[in-house]
């Protein structure tokens, strides 16, 4: 790549507008203001220093098909389609001087808190600071190196799979946050170690597992609205031809808009002979919120014409069950031509044993008779909806495919994946479970 892509690979953040502001008036309000702020400031370094300004784009046109009526990534089934990997995107930089700058993103592309439309929205909007060459900070919207792509996960340039492995990339819904990072350069005699620590928030409509019957009303919400505060600190270094980086990640999670979490179904005895009685599972007290703590790593190193990457995520909820804990991992191999890259991976996703014993628990308990009827008028489907509002991620993929580059600013790229589910998965709108699909992904991936 060239320059200024090089720079497109470097640095590639933020997310949508703030749920609140997720009406199409309130989001261009917000969008022209973030565009009014950052001409002010070059307007203002224009006029006092000899700033540096730079102005780059990109973009993906996507289509995806797979075998099954049920859609994978909310978007992906048997009647094909462009929403789940298309978008467009524009970012300016100004650098006033090697201290002071600034970086604002733009992209377009299907709206993430709703299944139908096109949202376009701000990513990336932050002014950066450098006091020393081995000293970054950071504030306003930004995305910390979380995985070995979350940085660039939108520049479909910088890598040569077609899409990101969701196993490993669901560790969370949103990577961007409104608050601060601060990097730290430690130079050695052979290798450098950067350190990054940041911290902030964002707000969040929260896709809603969907499994055996859309129509449940447990969560009622398809996009439940969600507040999160993050934090966490990343180690990178360089490892031979390659780069590694290991993270801790801290996220507390909180009900907006009047919503509320719940204890999980705890189970109350109804003292009939069966099937009259038996175990009914009740939802418990509300909860005021929810813990995770999650941790990444993941290694990248390349051998003559061979790369290899691989990635590691583990998520701990707190206070819950019915959360998304759970361990993901993905490998892959790529043999680097010069235009042709050709690769191999596997990706897996299961559920922590705790999710899994309370979800196979809920499915498989009956509801007594004597609440099927009236007053309580309770359906038979009830726990069997109960369970479907657990976020279990239990799959594995095997995906093969192949990068070409045309030219320096454009490539395309052919992917065919399998993938296996067990016993859930929320990455699915369907029953779907212990059943196999596949899906079929090409892509013109570009930057300008």
């Amino acid at each position: 790549l060239n320059t200024k892509n090089m720079a497109l690979a470097r640095d590639w953040r933020l997310e949508r507008l703030h749920a609140e502001d997720a009406t199409p008036g309130r989001q261009w309000l917000r969008l022209s203001r973030c565009i009014a702020l950052f001409a002010a400031l070059g307007a203002h370094c224009h006029g006092s220093v000899a700033a540096d300004y730079s102005l780059l784009g990109f973009g993906t046109i996507g289509y995806a098909v797979s075998d099954m009526p049920a859609p994978y990534l909310r978007y992906i089934d048997k009647r094909g389609t462009f929403r789940a990997d298309s978008l467009i995107g524009i970012q300016g930089e100004v650098q006033v001087d090697p201290q002071w700058g600034a970086t604002l993103q733009l992209v377009g592309s299907a709206p993430r808190d709703k299944d139908n439309g096109f949202e376009a929205s701000v990513r990336w909007a932050f002014v950066s600071y450098r006091p020393t060459n081995d000293w970054l900070i950071r504030a306003g919207r930004l995305r910390p190196p979380i995985l070995n792509h979350t940085p660039n996960s939108e520049v479909g340039m910088t890598y040569d799979f077609a899409r990101l492995p969701a196993e490993v990339y669901s560790l969370s819904p949103v990577y961007d946050i409104d608050g601060v990072a601060v990097t730290k350069l430690f130079t050695g005699d052979e290798h450098d170690v950067a350190i990054d620590f940041y911290a902030g928030k964002t707000h969040l409509k929260q896709k809603t597992p969907f499994q055996r019957d859309s129509r449940q009303t447990f969560v009622p919400d398809r996009y439940f609205p969600e507040s999160l505060k993050f934090a966490g600190i990343v180690m990178s270094l360089p490892v031979g031809k390659g780069s590694s980086r290991v993270g801790i990640h801290r996220a507390s999670i909180q009900p907006r808009d009047g919503r509320v979490f719940v204890e999980d179904p705890s189970p109350i005895d109804i003292m009939l002979p069966p099937p009259l009685g038996g175990v009914l599972f009740v939802p418990g007290a509300p909860l005021n919120g929810i813990g995770v703590v999650a941790l990444s790593a993941g290694v990248e190193q390349s051998f003559g014409s061979w790369r290899y990457s691989a990635e590691f995520a583990r998520r701990v909820a707190r206070r819950t069950n019915m959360g998304p804990a759970s361990t993901s991992g993905t490998l892959s191999v790529t043999y680097v031509a010069k235009e042709l890259r050709p690769y191999f991976s596997l990706s897996f996703a299961r559920p922590a044993d705790s999710v899994r014993r309370y979800y196979e628990l809920l499915s498989r308990t009956p509801v007594p008779s004597a609440v099927l009827g009236p007053p309580t008028n309770i359906s038979s489907a009830y726990h069997q909806s109960l369970a479907d509002a657990i976020y279990v991620y239990d799959q594995r993929s095997i995906a093969l495919g192949a990068s070409y580059r045309l030219n320096p600013n454009s490539m395309l790229k052919l992917e065919w994946m399998t993938t296996k589910v067990g016993l859930a998965s929320a990455l699915v709108d369907g029953d779907v479970r212990h059943r196999r699909f596949n899906v079929l992904s090409m892509s013109y991936n570009f930057t300008f």
